[in-house]
C-alpha cells in the first residue's frame, strides 16, 4: 500500500527506463517496495520479466522499449496510461558506456552512446512532460547521470560528453517547466559496482585498482549509498529542487586523475 509522507516518491505511479538490471532495477525495486506501481521498460522481455518478479506481486509492470526510438517510447508511455492514467514520476536509468581512448572512438560509437545517453532521455522526457503540462498535473523526474560529467576524464570523452549534454537540458526543462508544476533532477554516480559495470569497466584489474586508489573515499558506492540519494530526490522532501545535479561518488570527481594513468594506455 502507497503511504504518503515527507520521505515518500511523489506519487503513487512511476516509468522507470532502463528497469530490468543495474541502477535502474534497484530504484524500481524501492519505489514497488514503497508501494508505487512502477512500469519498468528496456529492450529485453526477459530480463524485464525477471525483474519484475523480484518485487512484489503485481507492483512492477514490464513493458519493451528502446528510448532511443521515439514511436517506441510513445508506445509504452500510451501503454502505461491506459493502464491507469497519467504516470506523474519518471526515472530515466538507460545509458549505454564504453571505454576508449578518442581517436579509437568511431562515428557509430559516439553517436550509440550519445543515442542512449542524451537523446533518448529526451525521448523520455518530452513524452513524459507533454501530457503532465497539458494537464496541468505536476510530477518530478529523476534522470540517472554520471560523475563523468563533472569532469574531463580520459577514455570517456564519449561519454562525458553526453552526459553533459543531459545535465544541461535538464537544467534547461527546469527553467522552463518549473513553473507549471514540473520538476526535473539528475543523480551522477560515480565508481559503484554493478551487474553491468563489474561486466565492462570494472572487469580490467588494473583500471579497477587505479580507480579505487583516487576514490577519496577508497571504495566503490553501495545500491543502498544510491537508492537513498535517489529517495530523496523523487520523494516530497525534495519539492523545492529542480535542475539540480547529486553527485554520488565518494568524491571521485575531485580527482586529478579518476582512472589513475592507466587509460589510455598504448
Amino acid at each position: 500500500m502507497f503511504v504518503e509522507g515527507p520521505y515518500s516518491p511523489v506519487a503513487d505511479r512511476a516509468i522507470v527506463t532502463g528497469g530490468s538490471s543495474g541502477i535502474g532495477r534497484d530504484i524500481a525495486l524501492m519505489l514497488a517496495d514503497a508501494g508505487v506501481r512502477t512500469y519498468i521498460l528496456g529492450r529485453r522481455l526477459e530480463r524485464l520479466e525477471e525483474a519484475a518478479a523480484a518485487g512484489p506481486a503485481g507492483a512492477l509492470i514490464p513493458l519493451v522499449a528502446d528510448i532511443r526510438d521515439p514511436d517506441a517510447v510513445d508506445a509504452a508511455f500510451t501503454a502505461a496510461e491506459a493502464d491507469g492514467g497519467l504516470v506523474p514520476l519518471l526515472v530515466n536509468a538507460a545509458s549505454g558506456a564504453f571505454l576508449a581512448a578518442a581517436e579509437d572512438i568511431t562515428p557509430n560509437g559516439f553517436g550509440a552512446v550519445v543515442g542512449s545517453s542524451l537523446n533518448g532521455p529526451f525521448n523520455v522526457l518530452r513524452r513524459w512532460g507533454r501530457p503532465l503540462l497539458a494537464a496541468e498535473t505536476p510530477g518530478a523526474a529523476l534522470m540517472i547521470s554520471s560523475a563523468l560529467a563533472e569532469r574531463e576524464v580520459p577514455g570517456a570523452a564519449h561519454s562525458s560528453a553526453a552526459k553533459a549534454g543531459l545535465e544541461a537540458l535538464i537544467r534547461s526543462l527546469a527553467v522552463e517547466w518549473g513553473s507549471r508544476g514540473l520538476r526535473i533532477n539528475s543523480l551522477a554516480p560515480g565508481a559503484f559496482s554493478t551487474e553491468g559495470a563489474d561486466a565492462g569497466m570494472w572487469s580490467d584489474d588494473n583500471v579497477r585498482t587505479a580507480t579505487l586508489a583516487n576514490i577519496p573515499m577508497g571504495r566503490f558506492g553501495t545500491a543502498e549509498e544510491l537508492r537513498g540519494a535517489a529517495a530523496f530526490l523523487i520523494s516530497r522532501a525534495a519539492s523545492y529542487v529542480t535542475g539540480a545535479t547529486l553527485v554520488v561518488d565518494g568524491g571521485w570527481h575531485l580527482s586529478n586523475h579518476p582512472f589513475g594513468d592507466v587509460f589510455p594506455s598504448r
